[in-house]
C-alpha cells in the first residue's frame, strides 16, 4: 500500500475534488496530479543520472580501458578495443529490450521497476570496476559485458518511469533531463586526466564503477517510492511459448505511430553519429591539421558542445510541455542539424567545424530534450492500459542502441571507398531529413 504521506505529495496545490483536472496533469500511477515538489524530484533525479552514468562510461569506457589495453601489453590494442566495444554493442542491442519485457512481469512490494534498477546498479557497478582488474581480450570483453547487463537493467526499466508514473504535461521537461548525458562525457573525461598515465591510474575504475552504481541508486533515493506491485494482475504461471510470444516485437496494426516514431529516432541518432563520433578524424584527414593542433581543436568543440547542447535541453523540454507538441520541437532540432552539416560541406575549415559543433550540437539537444517523451507518447493506450510499458520502451532503445552501432560503420565504409567524407556529409543530411519525415508522420501526438 501506498502511505498517506506519499499521495499527499503529489497531489498538486488547490486541486479539489469537486475541481475538473486537465487529465494530462494526472500521474498514471496514483491518479492524481504531482506537485511542483515531485516534479523536480524526479528532474533532480534524472539530471544526476544521465550526468554520472555518461561520466562513468566516458572515464572507464573511452579513456582509461583503451589505455589499459596498452599497458597491459595486449597484441593490436586497437583491434582488441573493437572487438571488446562491438560485441558488448551486440549485447546491449537486445539486454535492454529483454528487462524491459521482464521489468513489465516483476512483481515485488517494491514495484515492478525498481528492483531492476537497484540490482542493475550493483551489476554495473562491479562490470565497469572490473575492467582495471583483467588483461585479456576475453575477459576484458567478460567484464564489458557484465557492465551492459546491469547498465540496461537501469536504463530501461528507469525510463519506464515516464510512462509508468509522469503524467503527461511534464513528460517533455523530465525528457530532458535524462538529455543530461549530454554533459557527462565532458565531465568524465575532465576526470579522467587525475588518472590517466598515473602510477594509481587503476583507481580511476573503482571511481567510475562507484559512479555507474550511484547513478542509478540515486534516482531511487531522491524520487518517491515506487507503489508495490505485489497486487498486479499477472499471471506468473506460463509455459515457454508463453514466454516467447511476450518477447515478440510489438504488433505493428497497433502501434503505427510507435514504428514511425522508432524509425525517426533511429535515422536522427544514425546522423548525428556518423558525423560527430568522427570528428577528430575529420579534423586531422578532412582539414588537415596537426595532431596538436586537432588537439586543440577539439577542446573548443568540447566546450561548445556542452553549452549548446545544454541551451537546447533546457529550452526544447519545458517548451515543448508548455505548448503541448512534440514534432515541432524534433523536427526544427533536426533541420538546425542539417545546417550543421552544411557548414562542413561549404567550409571545409575549422571554422566551418566549429559552425558543425554549434548548430549540430544546439538542433541534437533540441531534438534530445523531447525524443523520450515522444516515444513514451506514442506507445499505444493498450499498452499503457495492460502495463506492458517496458517492452515498449525496451524496443524503442534497441532502435536507438542500432543507430549508435550502425553509424560507424557506415561512415567508415564510406570513408574507405571514397577516401573522403563528402559523402558522409550529405548521407547525414539524408538520414535527418527523412527521420524528420517519418516523425512528422506520427498522426496521434502533436
Amino acid at each position: 500500500m501506498r502511505s498517506h504521506k506519499f499521495l499527499k505529495a503529489d497531489v498538486a496545490v488547490g486541486s479539489g475534488g469537486n475541481q475538473t483536472v486537465n487529465p494530462d496533469t494526472i500521474s498514471p500511477e496514483t491518479g492524481r496530479p504531482w506537485s511542483k515538489v515531485t516534479v523536480w524530484r524526479f528532474l533532480i533525479a534524472f539530471v544526476c543520472f544521465g550526468i554520472l552514468n555518461n561520466a562513468a562510461f566516458a572515464l572507464n569506457g573511452s579513456v582509461l580501458l583503451p589505455q589499459h589495453i596498452k599497458d597491459v601489453g595486449i597484441a593490436s590494442p586497437v583491434a582488441a578495443y573493437g572487438i571488446i566495444t562491438s560485441v558488448t554493442s551486440l549485447v546491449s542491442l537486445f539486454a535492454g529490450y529483454l528487462w524491459g519485457t521482464l521489468s513489465d512481469r516483476t512483481k515485488s512490494r517494491f514495484g515492478k521497476r525498481t528492483p531492476w534498477i537497484f540490482w542493475g546498479s550493483i551489476v554495473a557497478g562491479i562490470g565497469l570496476y572490473a575492467l582495471g582488474l583483467f588483461q585479456a581480450t576475453w575477459s576484458l570483453t567478460a567484464a564489458y559485458i557484465f557492465n551492459t547487463l546491469g547498465q540496461n537493467a537501469i536504463q530501461t526499466p528507469m525510463y519506464a518511469f515516464l510512462a509508468d508514473r509522469a503524467p503527461k504535461n511534464v513528460r517533455g521537461t523530465l525528457s530532458a533531463g535524462f538529455g543530461a548525458t549530454a554533459i557527462g562525457a565532458p565531465v568524465g573525461q575532465f576526470i579522467s586526466s587525475f588518472f590517466l598515465g598515473q602510477s594509481y591510474q587503476n583507481l580511476g575504475f573503482i571511481v567510475g564503477g562507484a559512479m555507474i552504481c550511484f547513478s542509478g541508486l540515486i534516482v531511487l533515493l531522491i524520487t518517491p517510492r515506487e507503489a508495490s506491485s505485489l497486487d498486479a494482475d499477472i499471471d506468473s504461471n506460463v509455459n515457454i511459448t508463453q514466454v516467447l510470444k511476450m518477447l515478440l516485437p510489438p504488433k505493428l496494426a497497433s502501434a503505427h505511430d510507435f514504428y514511425k516514431a522508432c524509425v525517426g529516432r533511429f535515422l536522427l541518432m544514425t546522423s548525428y553519429t556518423m558525423v560527430f563520433q568522427y570528428m577528430l578524424y575529420i579534423l586531422e584527414n578532412h582539414i588537415g591539421l596537426s595532431v596538436l593542433e586537432a588537439a586543440k581543436a577539439m577542446n573548443k568543440i568540447s566546450l561548445y558542445t556542452l553549452v549548446v547542447s545544454l541551451i537546447g535541453l533546457a529550452s526544447s523540454g519545458p517548451l515543448s510541455d508548455r505548448l503541448k507538441v512534440r514534432k515541432l520541437p524534433i523536427a526544427l532540432g533536426g533541420l538546425v542539424m542539417v545546417i550543421g552539416v552544411m557548414s562542413l560541406i561549404m567550409f571545409r575549415s575549422v571554422n566551418g567545424v566549429l559552425g558543425y559543433v554549434v548548430l549540430a550540437g544546439l538542433g541534437y539537444g533540441v531534438y534530445l530534450a523531447v525524443d523520450m517523451a515522444l516515444n513514451i507518447d506514442v506507445i499505444p493506450q493498450q499498452a499503457k492500459d495492460d502495463k506492458t510499458t517496458g517492452k515498449y520502451v525496451g524496443f524503442g532503445n534497441l532502435t536507438n542502441t542500432a543507430g549508435l552501432m550502425l553509424a560507424p560503420a557506415i561512415t567508415s565504409a564510406v570513408v574507405t571507398m571514397t577516401n573522403s567524407y563528402n559523402l558522409v556529409f550529405v548521407g547525414s543530411i539524408v538520414a535527418t531529413v527523412v527521420g524528420i519525415a517519418f516523425i512528422l508522420w506520427v498522426k496521434d501526438v502533436k
